[in-house]
């Protein structure tokens, strides 16, 4: 009969020993829980009067400026990182190792996601940056398909892709499937331009070598031809002789 009573008077113990620890934890947690309700409220607030919805208008991320898409996600996000710190620090006081481990371990990779971002949030703002200086020229409204497009929208891919592939790195994910995906997509890039260029420019090439033809067969009858292509204007007529 003293083995149950004893049981009970270590369970009892243990659960009054742990109530200080409880309640650290919880007072943590509604620390954090203010802190970060208070950090994602500035956050927004910074963020929309730095015009930070314009850039990410501007980088065609979000729709619309006036909707405070990115500076609410952003706040979010702050918001969760505070009570990932707070979580952290509850589960030290409640001596749950794994749990804080596993917390901080997450932590430690932020830092690679905000580098990431970063990265390729450059990427993006020098490859439409690029893109718009190029289409600036004047177009001719002649071309179907518009070959200063095809060009700036290659170089611009070929920018992103550089710039993803960087942010991946930056996350640390394997390397040499990194590098693998970046050399097929700069090449399928290449090949998709040529290929548009190509296309866009097969009426040219078929005038071309339309004119060639015709020069050649012409002078192989004896006949001189001018520069302009041959059966382009129509033939005059000679003047007719006074009587």
């Amino acid at each position: 009969m003293s083995y149950p009573m004893h049981w009970l008077t270590t369970a009892f113990d243990g659960l009054v020993g742990f109530i200080p620890a409880l309640i650290a934890g919880l007072f943590i947690l509604l620390v954090g829980y203010v802190l970060a309700r208070l950090a994602a409220g500035i956050t927004r607030s910074v963020l929309g009067r730095v015009g930070y919805d314009r850039g990410l208008e501007k980088l065609g991320l979000v729709d619309r400026a006036d909707s405070k898409t990115g500076s609410r996600w952003t706040g979010s996000a702050v918001f969760w990182l505070v009570m990932l710190v707070a979580a952290m620090q509850a589960a030290r006081a409640w001596d749950l190792q794994l749990v804080a481990v596993a917390l901080a371990a997450v932590l430690a990779y932020v830092p690679h996601i905000l580098g990431a971002a970063v990265i390729f949030g450059a990427a993006l703002y020098l490859g439409n940056w690029v893109r718009v200086r190029m289409d600036r020229r004047v177009r001719s409204p002649e071309d179907v398909l518009d070959r200063r497009g095809i060009s700036a929208s290659a170089v611009r891919a070929g920018i992103l892709a550089i710039g993803g592939f960087m942010a991946l790195r930056e996350l640390q994910i394997a390397h040499e499937i990194v590098t693998i995906a970046f050399t097929v997509t700069i090449a399928a890039i290449a090949v998709a331009a040529a290929l548009a260029f190509g296309l866009g420019s097969r009426d040219v090439a078929r005038q071309v070598t339309q004119d060639w033809y015709e020069r050649r067969n012409a002078r192989g009858n004896g006949v001189t031809v001018t520069s302009e292509r041959v059966g382009s204007n129509p033939p005059v007529n000679p003047p007719a002789p006074h009587l």
